[in-house]
């Protein structure tokens, strides 16, 4: 984690593993694959999302075969109690300020995962969103505000940034009033 508690690349995928195993018992290839496409589906093609194994995981006790080894015989895996406490840890853990892929990914996986949480805690999780997307919308204002920035097409495609983050504060309302 980085210093603020916010996921690293290395855990999110960590968290995208064990997620995938939250619904119960998964061949080894079939969690590999979804992690992998899922990613890349999210933040597009990242030899730095690629570092974290399967195979660690179960060296650290978070997850465990069921049947068979590992990789060379797709074994069927599981979340242990460890790996259940890790992914609560992951799914707690803040995300940073600022726009960028891993955040994208940190995002949509606490959002994929997040009905495994308890109803308090997926509330304070929207909660914590929706605090970040104040403190963009913040930042975008104060942008806005220097009129010797606003040359050229910066202030429409400000203006295009604000409306998008007001909806995501909008969005996350109705997220939280709807848990």
């Amino acid at each position: 984690m980085y210093r603020d508690n916010s996921l690293i690349p290395k855990e999110a995928i960590r968290m995208a593993a064990l997620g995938a195993l939250a619904g119960g018992p998964r061949p080894y290839a079939d969690v590999a694959g979804e992690v992998r496409q899922f990613a890349a589906r999210i933040v597009g093609p990242s030899l730095d999302l690629l570092g974290s194994s399967i195979e660690l995981l179960k060296f650290e006790g978070l997850i465990a075969p069921l049947a068979g080894e590992g990789f060379e015989d797709n074994a069927r895996l599981q979340l242990t109690d460890a790996g259940w406490v890790a992914l609560r840890e992951y799914l707690s853990a803040p995300v940073r300020p600022g726009a960028n892929d891993l955040n994208k990914l940190v995002v949509a996986l606490k959002l994929r995962f997040l009905h495994l949480l308890e109803k308090d805690e997926q509330v304070e999780q929207i909660e914590n969103l929706r605090g970040l997307h104040q403190g963009e919308h913040a930042r975008l204002f104060d942008l806005l505000s220097h009129e010797e920035w606003q040359h050229g097409h910066l202030r429409a495609w400000i203006e295009m940034e604000i409306a998008q983050v007001e909806d995501r504060i909008a969005w996350c309302d109705r997220i939280a009033a709807s848990l």
